[in-house]
């Protein structure tokens, strides 16, 4: 399913000062890896860093369904109640929080309430949010695996709707390098993942 930018794309389901997890309202409907979400309001602003697909009900595990089909597609035909028994869910980082008419990078002084609406940002709201790098440094602070594929992601998803991409990502790898400059194979890493 494709995500359109400014699109509701799920709730809230756990929410802390530094990250929330959400479900989507559509299977398979998350935005992808790297993505800024805009969450209730005030807004809060996170990135996708983690999606992942399981049962609604824990105690009911999945099984296969398709060893005499083809393709998936026929798998959801021939099981029209997997869609009712599935869910989509994804984590993001919060990174920044409206004050006012403005955005301030950081954690917001509450987290965001349990069931606010989360949107996936549109190109303005994005290209706005990277005017300044200060977000940055709440994602290198996280400890999860996937954190840098992720910086990595937004980086090459915000560089497509800045008005100066080239200018945009010279000052993104300067951040990363001052940021990392004690750990030069993740900034390599990072870097790397940016720019395929």
């Amino acid at each position: 399913m494709d995500i359109i930018a400014g699109q509701r794309v799920g709730e809230v389901m756990v929410s802390h000062s530094q990250r929330i997890e959400a479900q989507c309202y559509d299977l398979h409907g998350a935005p992808p890896l790297g993505a800024l979400l805009r969450i209730g309001s005030p807004p809060a602003y996170a990135v996708v860093r983690e999606i992942w697909h399981e049962a609604l009900d824990p105690s009911r595990p999945l099984t296969p369904r398709g060893r005499n089909l083809e393709t998936e597609e026929e798998i959801y035909a021939a099981n029209p109640q997997l869609s009712a028994m599935l869910t989509t869910r994804f984590a993001g980082l919060v990174v920044g929080f409206g004050a006012g008419p403005t955005v301030r990078f950081g954690l917001p002084p509450q987290p965001p309430n349990l069931h606010a609406f989360v949107f996936a940002c549109d190109s303005d709201e994005t290209a706005a949010f990277t005017n300044d790098l200060g977000w940055m440094r709440l994602l290198l602070t996280d400890g999860s695996p996937a954190v840098d594929s992720a910086l990595a992601g937004f980086l090459r998803r915000s560089a497509a709707v800045v008005a100066d991409r080239q200018g945009f990502l010279l000052r993104a790898g300067r951040t990363l390098a001052a940021e990392l400059s004690r750990d030069p194979q993740r900034l390599q890493a990072i870097l790397r993942e940016t720019t395929t």
